[in-house]
């Protein structure tokens, strides 16, 4: 992996004394090839459509995404308005040409997710006010290429922004043409589903228990 840096220095004004306003160092660090094609969670929850736009607000995980501009969609599969992301699964988001989605969430020093047929067009600002264009990032690793190449993992990347001096609180996506693709982010799953989970393991380690007590000869018996 290679990853490289941004510094945003910004002024601020006081009535009585100038200071200098912090700089944002923002890291972005891209995968390898064919990596992380089923990390974090995709767009299931949401219906996919080819011809209609996602909904003006819904959630995943601890994620909220709000259409800024349409047209937005949860798509399935390749169509014009939009490429699965290559070697991922299930459904994913395309912001499509003169589109634009906000994404919000909880405070925290990084975020990612799998970034489809990556495009010069393509524009991603985080809520710092940074922003990486579809060839920047493709810049940031080798043979990466923004030419929305569908098939070839040069221009489909699992990518994660973190900010080194502070946190985020979100990010927003905007592309002049079809369309910005995106997948697999790293929300964190809802407290419901956490207990799921939680459950689902300990009814797997009491199976095993049980499985194990069988074999071991032992017994015991509660008066």
């Amino acid at each position: 992996m290679r990853k490289f840096n941004i510094a945003i220095a910004a002024a601020v004004v006081s009535l009585s004394i100038g200071t200098a306003a912090r700089a944002d160092v923002i890291d972005v660090t891209v995968a390898g090839p064919s990596q992380d094609i089923t990390a974090g969670m995709n767009f299931n929850s949401q219906p996919a459509s080819t011809s209609s736009n996602a909904a003006p607000s819904f959630t995943i995980g601890d994620w909220t995404f709000t259409n800024g501009t349409e047209p937005v969609e949860v798509n399935i599969g390749s169509s014009g308005n939009g490429a699965q992301p290559y070697q991922t699964t299930g459904n994913y988001l395309s912001v499509l040409g003169s589109g634009s989605e906000d994404v919000s969430f909880s405070a925290r020093t990084s975020f990612s997710f799998f970034w489809g047929s990556i495009d010069d067009y393509n524009t991603i600002t985080l809520s710092d006010g940074t922003s990486f264009t579809g060839t920047q990032i493709a810049a940031d690793f080798p043979s990466g290429q923004s030419n929305g190449c569908q098939t070839l993992t040069n221009c489909n990347r699992y990518v994660t922004f973190t900010d080194t001096t502070g946190t985020l609180t979100g990010f927003s996506l905007s592309s002049a043409q079809n369309s910005f693709e995106i997948t697999n982010i790293s929300a964190v799953p809802e407290p419901a589903t956490w207990a799921m989970m939680i459950l689902g393991f300990l009814g797997i380690g009491f199976l095993g228990y049980r499985k194990s007590s069988k074999f071991s000869g032992a017994s015991f018996r509660i008066a």
